[in-house]
């Protein structure tokens, strides 16, 4: 059975409609189309019926689905274990914020070529949500994010704390929030802002990508919050400069792995090298004190600064 015909299925049966699903696939409709027709032949049932609402799965496909989705993450991770390098003995993957890379991934890496040169690595790039979910799944192994997930079996730990500061182009013209893009930092940000900046016009544009935030601001000369671990290159430079007498928010990073690791020397490792670098970059000042992420995220320091699905914090900015 053909994985590409399966993860076609899931596709469609999970937005209900062969459009939506040849464009998340970046396939032509009429593939995807023939995929399921042949997912049909093979089974010999039919799995979808079209109707005015779009497309649904008959019961033939409902009694699939499990199957389908339980078939394609066993291939993948199939896959995964042995698409370890040869001659490396394990492989290590690991998903962070892309403007983490000067600060914590790039020192990482050669953290882990010094101290483990025979473990092979892999960069992910996936929103937090997912990476929990692949995570579970046994497809990625370290996940730097900012808002823990409660899954079972996956520990959080925090990391550092991140300063968030408003910034501006230096050639900005006017007040700054005159061109702001407002960054979506979680429920709490919001509320912490709104009540930082009563009355303000909610502003036109806003983003939850740091690196869609931090673009808008350099190329259309405008202002936002964003992390000062990603700004601080650019305010050395004189692109951007800090604006003064506004609050600054605090947001804690988290480390998250498995409880119960495969290659449990090699994540060890890896993970001492992520805390030793986050505690040489605590004293930098686009970093607070690890240890004040949980005090914010309301842990008790009887926690040990790990936590698992049964004692999740409430991350607070």
């Amino acid at each position: 059975m053909d994985t590409e015909n399966l993860r076609s299925f899931l596709e469609v049966a999970a937005h209900g409609s062969f459009t939506v699903a040849a464009h998340r696939l970046n396939l032509a409709q009429s593939t995807v189309s023939a995929r399921i027709r042949g997912l049909e032949e093979q089974l010999g049932r039919k799995l979808f019926v079209r109707d005015s609402d779009g497309v649904t799965l008959t019961p033939a496909g409902r009694q699939f689905l499990p199957h389908a989705s339980t078939i394609t993450r066993t291939w993948e991770q199939s896959r995964q274990d042995i698409a370890v390098p040869d001659g490396y003995e394990t492989l290590l993957r690991l998903t962070a914020p892309a403007y983490l890379w000067d600060s914590i991934t790039s020192p990482w890496i050669d953290w882990m070529r010094a101290k483990r040169p025979n473990v092979a690595l892999r960069l992910e790039g996936s929103f937090p949500d997912l990476a929990i979910d692949q995570m579970a799944e046994g497809l990625l192994d370290i996940c730097i994010l900012y808002l823990p997930k409660p899954h079972p079996g996956v520990v959080y730990e925090s990391l550092a704390v991140d300063q968030i500061v408003l910034v501006q182009h230096t050639a900005q013209a006017g007040p700054w929030m005159d061109n702001y893009i407002l960054m979506d930092w979680g429920l709490e940000f919001r509320v912490e802002h709104d009540r930082a900046f009563a009355g303000m016009v909610k502003p036109a544009i806003s983003a939850g990508l740091v690196f869609i935030g931090l673009q808008h601001v350099l190329s259309q000369k405008a202002a936002a919050y964003l992390p000062l671990s990603a700004v601080s290159s650019h305010i050395e430079r004189g692109e951007l400069r800090r604006v003064e007498d506004t609050p600054v928010f605090q947001r804690p990073i988290y480390l998250a792995y498995p409880e119960n690791p495969a290659s449990s020397d090699a994540l060890d490792v890896a993970l001492t090298g992520l805390r030793t670098l986050a505690r040489n970059l605590s004293g930098d000042q686009a970093f607070a004190e690890s240890d004040r992420a949980f005090s914010m995220a309301s842990v008790s320091p009887e926690s040990g600064n790990r936590f698992r699905d049964k004692d999740m914090p409430k991350v607070k900015t």
